[in-house]
């Protein structure tokens, strides 16, 4: 992976972990993180694939499963990245 790639990656990890940080460990348990492992750019439309990696803390339960708080604060960061893009997300997790 490029540095430039990998630049950008942390970039939009540190929005979302520190910015956002309070809502994702309130959502996911104490230690979690949101990490982005890739971005796919279409090459004919405006758009872009992103696949994240919700790492859960400590405690692991059914309910720290729902992927809703990741999307939306993927959206959010990624307009200040490619505001003309649509964004689609791909979130698996990850202990």
């Amino acid at each position: 992976m490029s540095d430039k790639k990998r630049r950008l990656y942390r970039l939009i990890e540190s929005y979302i972990n520190d910015y956002q940080g309070k809502s994702v460990q309130e959502m996911y348990g104490k230690g979690s993180r949101i990490k982005i492992h890739n971005l796919n750019f279409s090459v004919t439309q405006r758009s872009i694939l992103m696949e994240a990696v919700i790492v859960l803390g400590d405690l692991i339960t059914e309910e720290h499963m729902d992927r809703a708080l990741a999307d939306v604060l993927i959206q959010d960061a990624m307009v200040y990245f490619f505001p003309e893009c649509s964004v689609k997300t791909y979130v698996r997790f990850d202990v």
